[in-house]
């Protein structure tokens, strides 16, 4: 069976590893092409953790979820669109002129040093929250779907490449989109009785069959006893 198109298709989230962790473990799976450098390990190991995947030929997802004034998420993700990472995400919720001019910088900091401009993700609502924690902490009576929803609309009208979403609003939100809006879907798990701290889960294969372009998926690998076989399961369960 051909998994390749399927290996494009796992973008491993490298939560609670170190730097040699890492290493260690991408030599022990060169058949992981995507990682995910979360905000954890990005504040652990700096830039030198995207210099050390890039010239251990993967693909990295920076998401670092960045929210803040329009300015000051200019600057971030021109200085971001530099380290030649492939996949940025940054809040939708900063709103429409956060969302344009971050893509406009993610295309001036790219051109500057001649690298491929990062694909732009606007974050939706967190896996973790469910419609409860959004009406008790935030006041927000709509639900999380009708919430996602808007938030991947405002997404798209401010150029941005695609959206962050659960799974559970995924069949919703590619009956909208087509596949040159991406979607990309935490909260994958092997089983969904096993949701960790996160709430809208759901198994590899129902997610890409709802329509999510990738799948990030982290501790259902690396923390199993044998993480190549597991993702090989996993990449010709999708297939």
């Amino acid at each position: 069976m051909n998994t390749h198109n399927s290996e494009e298709k796992i973008i491993l989230a490298l939560d609670g590893l170190n730097k040699n962790e890492i290493m260690n473990f991408l030599i022990k799976c060169p058949q992981i092409r995507w990682v995910k450098v979360g905000l954890e390990l990005f504040c652990k190991e700096g830039p030198e953790i995207i210099k050390i995947l890039r010239k251990m030929g993967k693909k990295i997802f920076l998401d670092l979820k960045i929210y803040d004034i329009p300015n000051t998420m200019y600057a971030t993700c021109y200085q971001i669109s530099k380290l030649g990472v492939d996949i940025i995400s940054v809040h939708a919720s900063a709103g429409s002129r956060a969302l344009k001019i971050s893509k406009k910088a993610s295309l001036d900091g790219s051109s500057e040093l001649n690298l491929n401009p990062p694909t732009l993700l606007g974050v939706t609502v967190l896996t973790s929250f469910s419609s409860e924690d959004i009406k008790i902490d935030f006041n927000i009576q709509t639900s999380i779907e009708e919430n996602v929803l808007k938030l991947a609309e405002l997404s798209f009208k401010s150029g941005l490449d695609g959206c962050v979403c659960s799974p559970r609003e995924l069949k919703t939100l590619r009956l909208t989109y087509d596949e040159n809006f991406q979607l990309i879907t935490p909260g994958i798990r092997l089983e969904e009785k096993t949701k960790h701290d996160q709430k809208r889960v759901m198994t590899p294969k129902k997610a890409i069959l709802s329509g999510a372009s990738k799948l990030v998926i982290g501790r259902s690998i690396t923390q199993s006893e044998n993480p190549a076989r597991v993702f090989l399961d996993i990449c010709k369960s999708i297939t």
